[in-house]
C-alpha cells in the first residue's frame, strides 16, 4: 500500500518521538492510511486504545508467573484483547488492497508464536503513540 506525504510525516513523528522507535512502522502507517484515506479516525482511535489495553495486560502478564494468583485472569484477559485487536484490524482489511491484506492475514490473523509477538509489537507502538496525546 502506497502511504501518504501526510502519513509518512506522521510515522516520522511517532518514530522519533517513541524511545526506540516503532517496532511496526509500516503496519501502523498503513492502518493509519486505511484510516486517513476511507474516513473512518474513529476506528483508529478504537484500534489504539485495544491495542493499548493488549499491551498493558501483556506488560502485567509478564511480571508475574504462571501459578501465581491473577495469571489465569491476565492470560484470559490478554487472549480477548487480542482477538479484539485481531477483529478491529480484520474490520480496517476490508478497505485494503490484496496485498496488503494478504501480508495482515500472515502477520496477525494466524495463531502462532510468531502471530502473537506481532500482535504484541503493534500493541507497543499503539500504546506508545496514545501515550503522545495530550492529557484531556
Amino acid at each position: 500500500m502506497q502511504l501518504s506525504e501526510d502519513t509518512l510525516a506522521a510515522l516520522e513523528y511517532f518514530d522519533g518521538a517513541v524511545e526506540g522507535g516503532l517496532r511496526k512502522r509500516n503496519d501502523v502507517g498503513t492502518i493509519l492510511e486505511l484510516c486517513a484515506t476511507y474516513g473512518v479516525a474513529e476506528d483508529f482511535i478504537n484500534v489504539m486504545r485495544t491495542g493499548t489495553a493488549t499491551w498493558k495486560v501483556y506488560s502485567a502478564l509478564r511480571r508475574i508467573q504462571q501459578g501465581d494468583e491473577g495469571f489465569r485472569q491476565l492470560e484470559e484477559e490478554f487472549a480477548r484483547q487480542m482477538n479484539a485487536l485481531r477483529e478491529q484490524l480484520a474490520t480496517l482489511m476490508h478497505n485494503a488492497d490484496d496485498e496488503t491484506l494478504k501480508r495482515f492475514d500472515d502477520i496477525y490473523f494466524g495463531m502462532t508464536q510468531g502471530v502473537i509477538r506481532n500482535i504484541v509489537d503493534l500493541g507497543h507502538d499503539l500504546a506508545k503513540i496514545k501515550g503522545l496525546q495530550a492529557p484531556r
